[in-house]
């Protein structure tokens, strides 16, 4: 098998790098019944987008619930509730056997299936949406347990008490991608002025489906129709166009395998001119800059030898970490992560120490249980802890071993990582990742652990990406992952544990 210098460039990694840009994501359940609500202008009884009915009819789960299957109660609710208010908005003569049956089965989960709602990890912007979509409810006169959610109001208070009521129509902020948490309160004429050129409100099918709901926009109406137009299925994802986060991500992957194709050069230009002074956010429009993508732009530049520099990242410092969009409630840790390992390579500058020393106490204190780390971005701690790995070995090495421990103890006996009921794919190669980037020492006692990892991956290679990824949804972008996999067998073909990845 040729070593790390001969390996050819994987006929997989051309063909992930041709499907960039496309915008590949799973469903939202949630976003797709906000469209479903739309009708014709000029008749109230058409559906807008009736394909979008299908959709949800066709992806009722099981127990009633619409959105994730994973234990993450909190986008099971509101997936839930967005899906039932759709269905109780119908035009009569759709209030069909089918429908029928499946709002009763929503309604029944909502009743009997929310009790641990308060449980598992948080959803962007939950705590303004869900006082929202219970608002609609009451003024339907939905029959659900209202009373097992009267806290939420008080959390919504605390996160926008302080915010001036005007702010979301005179500044880009992040609200504006849940929009649709004024109920009521919508200000039509100043919201349309925060209109992106794409049509949407922050790349939001949902903000923006319920700006269609208060009024006309043909802009923001063709921006849902493009959306659908081009998935075919009948279902929007919960954010679009997404295409920076999608470059960055994936060619951040391929970096850790080493793989540098030239094929990657037009991403590469495309990134470094949508990165700006104040950084870049998911898309070069719509939502504002934030530090994740700003940093994995930056980083994955540099991996490719582009020359790099921290001012981008200068917006988004605060006193004890860097947050990833003013007026969050949370820190992230990826993207303090992210935002390290760009510290630790760009040329010097004033308090470039002090910061990453900043930047290093508090991953080091975010740790869980001493060995590993969660983030508010992705389900899943492999992640999370992964990528905290990449930022700390050459800076906190103390730091790591405690996690490559945790990594190598968690291998199921399939070869699998997974941190809910079974393994994925996505986590086996973020914990193959981490442990190809340990010193040589500790990896010469994983021989066993890569070899059962790659006769994993080698198995489940044509298996389904399972949605994970943290926003207002739980959802997937699906090249990314597929690169992060793609990366994990590339590392083991070439530590011979595994047949090559070509």
């Amino acid at each position: 098998m040729p070593r790390s210098a001969e390996v050819p460039l994987p006929a997989a990694t051309r063909r992930l790098l041709a499907a960039l840009q496309q915008g590949a994501m799973t469903p939202a359940a949630y976003d797709t019944a906000f469209v479903s609500r739309l009708r014709l202008p000029d008749d109230p009884k058409v559906l807008a987008f009736p394909q979008t009915l299908g959709w949800l009819l066709r992806n009722q789960n099981p127990d009633g619930s619409f959105g994730t299957t994973l234990p993450i109660p909190k986008e099971k609710l509101i997936s839930t509730l967005s899906a039932l208010l759709a269905l109780a908005d119908l035009p009569e003569h759709l209030q069909d056997g089918l429908a029928h049956r499946a709002r009763a089965r929503a309604l029944r989960f909502l009743y009997e299936d929310t009790g641990n709602w308060q449980t598992g990890p948080d959803t962007a912007g939950f705590e303004l949406i869900l006082p929202a979509l219970l608002d609609e409810g009451r003024a339907r006169e939905l029959p659900l347990p209202y009373e097992r959610f009267m806290g939420i109001a008080a959390q919504r208070d605390a996160k926008i008490g302080h915010i001036p009521p005007r702010l979301i129509y005179n500044v880009a902020t992040p609200l504006l991608h849940s929009l649709e948490y004024l109920g009521n309160r919508l200000d039509v004429e100043a919201a349309r002025a925060q209109l992106s050129p794409n049509g949407s409100f922050a790349n939001s099918p949902s903000a923006t489906a319920y700006f269609l709901l208060k009024t006309r926009d043909e802009q923001a109406n063709e921006y849902l129709a493009m959306l659908l137009g081009n998935r075919g299925d009948g279902s929007v994802p919960n954010v679009a166009p997404f295409e920076v986060f999608e470059i960055a991500w994936v060619l951040y992957n391929l970096s850790i395998a080493n793989q540098h194709p030239a094929e990657a050069q037009p991403l590469l230009r495309y990134l470094a001119q949508a990165l700006t002074d104040d950084g870049v956010g998911v898309s070069r429009e719509g939502l504002r800059p934030d530090s994740d993508d700003t940093a994995l732009a930056l980083g994955v530049l540099h991996r490719y030898g582009y020359p790099i520099s921290a001012g981008p990242l200068r917006p988004f410092e605060g006193i004890d970490f860097f947050f990833t969009f003013p007026l969050e409630r949370d820190p992230s840790v990826t993207a303090n992560a992210h935002v390290l390992e760009v510290l630790q390579v760009v040329p010097p500058f004033p308090r470039q120490h002090v910061i990453q020393q900043k930047v290093i106490k508090y991953l080091r204190d975010a740790r869980v249980d001493g060995d590993h780390w969660a983030d508010k971005w992705h389900g899943s701690p492999f992640y999370a802890t992964a990528h905290a790995v990449f930022a700390l070995l050459t800076s906190a090495p103390d730091v790591c071993q405690p996690a490559l421990n945790w990594f190598k103890n968690s291998q199921r006996e399939d070869g699998s990582w997974g941190w809910f009921s079974n393994g994925t794919p996505e986590e086996t190669a973020y914990a193959v990742q981490a442990l190809m980037a340990a010193p040589p020492e500790f990896r010469a006692g994983l021989k066993e652990t890569f070899r059962r990892a790659a006769a994993y991956l080698n198995e489940t290679e044509a298996e389904p990406v399972i949605p994970m990824w943290l926003a207002k949804t739980v959802y997937a972008p699906t090249e990314v992952v597929r690169s992060a996999v793609l990366s994990a067998r590339i590392l083991l073909a070439r530590g011979d544990h595994a047949r090559s990845a070509d």
